[in-house]
């Protein structure tokens, strides 16, 4: 049982450094490609912070365990909105802008209850992960179109402007490659030792799920959306979190469900609680962001108090 946990720990070291070389890659690379810079962190910053959910959901998916996959999901989500976005108010009170709330949350929101829709049969069937794929999409083009748009409104210099950077671009690719590598190992280590050390604690692997692993590949998210609201970079520390949910909802089920020789499993104590929880802490973020387009120190404090009690009843 402590090489479980030592080899946990391990994974989860490697998804952190690995998620973070990913990013820079990606990030780099975008950049010198002309990508605008709005939708690298709309996109490329959230989305690679995900990265961790996308291979161990994978990777549970490979060997057997859907609802292991699903669950990383539905506690990623969770502990993302109540505890990150929870602890960065608490922290500084974040400021956000009105196309996050007017354009991305209710985006989320309705990912959520699409999602909800289509698993309450207890499955998610390749057709049901094909169709959240294809939102994903949709999102992703809209989100281009939008900042192609604003690139040229602020007059961004287009590629043909640009020096020859081909070396730069070996190198983000290079880090980009090293960071998918490692996040494939962290992944495999995390989810083969998860599951031998809640057998080995006769625990629910759902349980170990939603908890410890679901903690452990939103670490990337904790430290970017931290950093920022130190930083005072709140539109970041929301956007991180909103756009990571948005993946997570509609890319890794969409990846997963399409990989997974069968439907993904999704457990009757999932439907009834967690992706209750879920939708309810999504919901919430609504009108806390849209009071004054800020979320204050006190309302920080009960998204953290509600992931406590959340957490707390998990275990029990």
């Amino acid at each position: 049982m402590t090489i479980n946990l030592i080899y946990i720990v391990l994974g989860l070291s490697l998804l952190v450094f690995g998620a973070d070389r990913l990013v820079a890659g990606a990030s780099k690379l975008a950049a010198s490609f002309n990508v605008p810079s709005v939708l690298i962190g709309l996109t490329i910053v959230s989305f690679g912070t995900s990265a961790p959910e996308l291979t161990v959901s994978i990777q549970s998916a490979v060997t057997g365990q859907g609802s292991l996959a699903f669950a990383n999901v539905l506690g990623s989500n969770t502990f993302n909105i109540l505890f990150i976005l929870g602890v960065s108010a608490l922290i500084a009170p974040l400021v956000v802008s009105q196309e996050l709330v007017k354009r991305d949350i209710p985006m989320l929101v309705i990912a959520s209850f699409i999602v909800t829709a289509l698993v309450w049969d207890g499955w998610l069937s390749q057709l049901d992960a094909a169709l959240l794929c294809l939102l994903l999409l949709f999102y992703v083009v809209y989100l281009f179109t939008q900042g192609r748009a604003l690139s040229n409104k602020n007059n961004e210099p287009t590629p043909s402007q640009q020096p020859n950077r081909w070396r730069e671009r070996a190198v983000s690719m290079l880090l980009f490659i090293v960071g998918l590598g490692l996040l494939i190992l962290g992944a495999k280590l995390m989810v083969d030792n998860g599951v031998q050390l809640a057998r080995a604690l006769a625990v629910d692997e759902v349980m170990i799920g939603l908890t410890i692993i679901a903690i452990g590949t939103s670490l990337p998210e904790v430290v970017t959306s931290i950093m920022a609201s130190i930083k005072g970079h709140a539109d970041i520390a929301v956007g991180n979190v909103i756009g990571s949910n948005l993946f997570n909802s509609l890319g890794v089920l969409g990846v997963t469900g399409l990989i997974s020789a069968t439907p993904l499993e999704v457990t009757s104590r999932m439907l009834s609680i967690d992706i209750s929880v879920m939708i309810v802490a999504t919901i919430l973020c609504t009108p806390l962001l849209i009071s004054g387009l800020m979320l204050s120190r006190k309302e920080g404090g009960i998204l953290f108090i509600g992931y406590v009690a959340y957490f707390v009843y998990t275990l029990i």
